[in-house]
């Protein structure tokens, strides 16, 4: 027997249960650490690729990015003021006729629904009904979007007659529901174009 097993007060040959004792103290420990390094490698992994499929949304994000519904209560009728969704950061207009159709491409009137960031350097675009389309060379039709930035102005149809923007207002694919509300799908932005007013989709309420 050591000094030290002396001092301690154990003998110096352990037994073979106690050895095994200690053998599992040791299975157990790196059992642990081999658990514990698993499972955060797991959640880095899962956390990384949530990231991923967010970004390219994946996810289906509820708000803007992903899909808007709209009551029936809150859609315009047919020729009012377009309606401000804040959820989805768009404007609701329900043309009626050939409303907004300023550069006459056929436009029959239905739901359009309009980013409201302007598309020169992403301004948010407020719907003015007291501003006259004389002071852009269309007398006559009041109440158009107006950008408060460099002063780009659309129709209702989100058609640009005047300003810096280099294109109409961008539209959101519409879907109506059977039970007369709408679906927005604000992941789905398509550039404007003159073609706006042809976008629109025929809503019966």
């Amino acid at each position: 027997m050591t000094q030290a097993e002396q001092a301690a007060g154990r003998p110096a040959n352990r037994g073979p249960e106690e050895a095994r004792q200690i053998e599992a103290r040791k299975v157990t420990r790196r059992s642990f650490l081999r658990v514990s390094i698993f499972a955060g490698l797991t959640l880095t992994v899962f956390a990384h690729l949530a990231g991923f499929l967010g970004f390219f949304n994946l996810l289906k994000p509820k708000g803007f990015g992903g899909t808007v519904t709209v009551v029936k209560g809150r859609i315009p009728e047919a020729g009012d003021d377009p309606a401000r969704i804040s959820e989805g950061k768009f404007w609701l207009a329900n043309l009626e006729g050939a409303q907004g159709d300023v550069l006459q491409v056929g436009g029959t009137g239905g739901l359009l629904a309009m980013w409201w960031k302007c598309p020169h350097l992403g301004c948010t675009i407020p719907w003015r009904s007291d501003f006259r389309g004389a002071s852009v060379n269309f007398a006559g039709i009041d109440g158009w979007f107006r950008c408060p930035c460099h002063g780009s102005t659309f129709s209702r149809a989100g058609i640009r007659v005047f300003g810096p923007a280099p294109r109409p207002m961008d539209t959101m694919e519409v879907t109506v529901n059977s039970d007369g509300s709408i679906n927005f799908n604000t992941g789905k932005i398509t550039f404007g174009g003159s073609d706006n007013p042809l976008r629109s989709v025929r809503y019966n309420g």
